[in-house]
């Protein structure tokens, strides 16, 4: 039997879980639709895309449980006049109409489920890598897991996440012939000061596997300085989404465990995007 439950029930049990939203998170909970409205069915994807919309109302969900916002709205700091940049944009309008025609709830959860299990997402990339996360240390809020792995090389390891993810457009930095037998494992986007730098401190780490890294913040070039400084040390980017598409399906099996009965399914992994020149 379907359980009745409003999207604002969803959220609490979800919360009587994973604990409270941090008060400082902007841009999450119940984005669109409304407190009241009954979830008939939930589809789980990282970032509820057109593509996401549409699968969720050509299988009967009417609810989105997502990371990412719908109107490209991160937090405080890279949303800053952003919403009102967009206010006629006709992608960002064509796409709430598509939501709102149909009635759908969109949830994001990012910080809750960030907060609670930091290193849920990374856990669920090692694994799909085909590696055992080592536990974290009590109270520690970072997002890199750490896996020792049978000893390989750059060029092997890259191969190897290449054919487990589907992901064609890895990026890397380092030697192909370094030895590695030890990697960090960050989901989503990593950044010199916040993720990459801590990685480090496990000086045995040979390779940091990630999602991608904002060229702007100079990642590969804090990478490559790393490397010329004398660390042994390289960096593979498999895709934000691809880095978290494991995770999501995780996320999947354990909301089913806590909603027995509600109708569940993940969004395919999509697409890799490409270049051309």
């Amino acid at each position: 039997m379907l359980p009745s439950m409003t999207s604002w029930e969803l959220v609490n049990r979800i919360h009587s879980v994973l604990g409270g939203r941090p008060k400082d998170a902007m841009y999450e909970g119940i984005l669109t639709g409304s407190d009241d409205d009954t979830v008939t069915g939930i589809l789980v994807a990282n970032e509820p895309s057109v593509e996401a919309v549409r699968s969720a109302i050509a299988t009967g969900k009417n609810c989105i449980l997502c990371r990412e916002h719908p109107f490209y709205l991160f937090g405080e700091y890279l949303a800053v006049g952003l919403a009102d940049a967009l206010a006629d944009d006709p992608v960002l309008n064509a796409k709430r109409k598509l939501i709102e025609d149909h009635h759908l709830l969109i949830i994001r959860l990012a910080s809750l489920w960030d907060t609670a299990r930091p290193k849920w997402f990374s856990s669920a990339l090692a694994r799909e890598l085909g590696w055992q996360p080592e536990a974290g240390s009590p109270g520690d809020q970072s997002t890199a897991v750490y896996c020792n792995i049978s000893k390989t090389t750059l060029s092997k390891l890259a191969d190897k996440t290449s054919e487990r993810l589907k992901a064609k457009m890895l990026r890397m930095v380092g030697d192909p012939d370094q030895p590695i037998s030890r990697v960090a494992v960050v989901h989503g986007f990593s950044y010199p000061t916040l993720v990459l730098s801590h990685t480090l401190k496990d000086p045995a780490v040979e390779c940091i596997i990630t999602g991608g890294t904002p060229e702007v913040d100079h990642c590969t070039t804090y990478i490559r300085d790393a490397i010329t400084a004398g660390r042994k040390i390289s960096l593979v980017q498999v895709g934000y989404e691809k880095s978290d598409h494991p995770g999501v399906v995780e996320l999947a099996e354990w909301l089913k465990s806590i909603l027995p009965g509600m109708p569940i399914d993940v969004q395919p992994a999509p697409s890799e995007l490409c270049w051309f020149a």
